[in-house]
């Protein structure tokens, strides 16, 4: 997952947390590609566990600040998506760091992520910047 304009919100708190959220994923996708991907997910679930908490506070604190008045939805999709890293979680500590984890670890992050901040995220900013 590159970074890129069109992940953008033009809030640069957030901005900086999604660069590096992309960041620590791409090193686990980089880590499989050179055979070191075991070394590296359980590292970076804990990194993700403790960063997203800490980064959907600091949006959701943001949302309720300005009144946005979709934050009860926005907080249903945060909250959902740290129950899939405690899903992932349990999977690897079932299983290690195998490749359905990894490649399940890239679809919910990944794709998850993508997608969030290019609609839910955006649709956000734009409401706070205009206040």
């Amino acid at each position: 997952m590159r970074w890129n304009s069109n992940l953008e919100t033009g809030v640069e708190k957030i901005d900086i947390q999604h660069k590096e959220i992309i960041k620590r994923i791409n090193g686990v996708l980089e880590a499989c590609t050179q055979q070191r991907g075991k070394e590296i997910v359980g590292d970076t679930l804990n990194f993700l566990e403790k960063y997203v908490i800490e980064h959907f506070k600091d949006e959701e604190e943001s949302q309720i600040k300005s009144g946005y008045p979709k934050y009860k939805e926005h907080k249903i999709l945060h909250d959902n998506f740290i129950q899939d890293l405690k899903d992932l979680r349990n999977k690897f500590e079932q299983d290690g760091a195998t490749l359905t984890v990894v490649l399940n670890m890239n679809k919910v992050v990944v794709r998850w992520l993508a997608r969030h901040i290019m609609q839910e995220d955006k649709e956000f900013a734009k409401y706070y910047k205009s206040r």
